[in-house]
């Protein structure tokens, strides 16, 4: 099986800066499968989605927007969170399909340092956008 630092990006990867970004970071130091590129893909596309749902529930107070009123008058949980519950569960399953562990504890920081979820994604995403 060939094995490769970096594998070939697929073209809608290299399309988007986000998920080439993300493509280069999960990569960096890791070594793949040629046969690793769907997973790989389907992983940015995943991170994608929940950026995507973090920048539609930003409402620019710096909280996220998450619920709404419906013509009915009910209140409901606005349907990003149960999206980006998804993609978490999914991003989970392709690192360890993948043989990525998040969990060292390289940094002294506890015993998630390192763990990319939701809310850690969620936070580094304000950071960035509140840095642009």
């Amino acid at each position: 099986m060939a094995k490769t630092r970096a594998p070939a990006k697929p073209r809608q990867v290299r399309e988007s800066a986000f998920m080439s970004a993300k493509w280069d970071e999960i990569c960096k130091g890791r070594t793949f499968r040629t046969q690793d590129i769907p997973a790989l893909t389907l992983l940015v596309q995943w991170y994608a989605v929940v950026e995507r749902c973090i920048s539609d529930m930003d409402v620019g107070d710096g909280l996220p927007q998450v619920a709404y009123e419906n013509k009915m008058g009910d209140v409901k949980a606005v349907p990003m969170i149960q999206t980006m519950k998804q993609a978490s569960a999914e991003i989970r399953q392709l690192n360890k399909q993948l043989g990525i562990v998040d969990g060292a504890d390289v940094g002294g920081g506890g015993a998630d340092a390192g763990k990319d979820s939701v809310l850690r994604l969620v936070s580094q995403s304000r950071k960035q956008r509140a840095a642009r």
